[in-house]
C-alpha cells in the first residue's frame, strides 16, 4: 500500500494525516500532551496505537504500542559523530539517509517492508510511504511517526545549542 503523510505545521511535536492513493484520509496522528509526548495513531475515531517518548539524560527513546501493548522501541545509541538508532526489540533495520528522509525498513528476516521518501521544497513535511508488508502496516506507520518525532527533537536540541552558543558571546 502506498500512503503520503502530510504533516501539520508544528515546531516541536508531530501531528498530521496519512492519505491513501485516492487522497482519502486513511490514518491520522496527533500529540495530545506537551510535557510527556504521546502521539496517538488513529483510524477513524479509534486509537490503534501510540508512540510514547521516554525522557533520559542524553539519549532519546520512543516506545511503540499497538492496542495498548508494547511492541518495541526506537532507541538512540551513543556514538561520537552521528546519531545511531536501534530497533533491536523489533529485529528491524533501517538503511539509507534518515535525516534526508530517504530510507528503507527491513524486517527481522532481511525483507524490505517499507520505503520512505520526503517531498522537498514544502513548508510542512510531506513523506511518501510505500508499505510492502500489509500485516505490519500499522507498526511501520508508528515507526515512521517515531522517526519524525526523533528528527524534530534532534532539530530542537541543535537549535537550542546554537542559540545558547550565540547568546554566550
Amino acid at each position: 500500500m502506498k500512503y503520503y503523510l502530510k504533516e501539520n505545521f508544528r515546531f516541536l511535536y508531530a501531528d498530521g494525516q496519512l492519505y491513501d492513493e485516492n487522497d482519502n484520509v486513511a490514518y491520522y496522528y496527533e500529540n495530545k500532551t506537551l510535557m510527556y509526548p504521546k502521539i496517538g495513531l488513529y483510524k477513524g475515531d479509534k486509537m490503534i496505537g501510540f508512540v510514547k517518548k521516554n525522557f533520559t539524560w542524553f539519549l532519546r527513546q520512543y516506545d511503540l504500542f499497538l492496542d495498548d501493548e508494547f511492541v518495541g522501541s526506537l532507541d538512540q545509541k551513543f556514538t561520537w559523530f552521528r546519531s545511531q538508532l536501534d530497533l533491536s526489540d523489533l529485529g528491524w533495520t533501517i538503511e539509507g539517509d534518515l535525516f534526508d528522509w530517504h530510507y528503507e525498513i527491513y524486517d527481522e528476516e532481511g525483507f524490505l517492508i517499507a520505503r520512505v521518501d520526503q517531498e522537498l521544497f514544502r513548508l510542512t513535511q510531506r513523506f511518501y510511504i510505500d508499505i510492502y508488508d500489509d500485516e505490519k502496516e500499522e507498526l511501520i506507520i508508528l515507526l515512521v511517526i517515531a522517526l519524525n518525532q526523533f528528527d524534530k527533537d534532534r532539530a530542537a536540541a541543535a537549535s537550542a545549542a546554537s542559540s545558547s552558543a550565540h547568546s554566550s558571546h
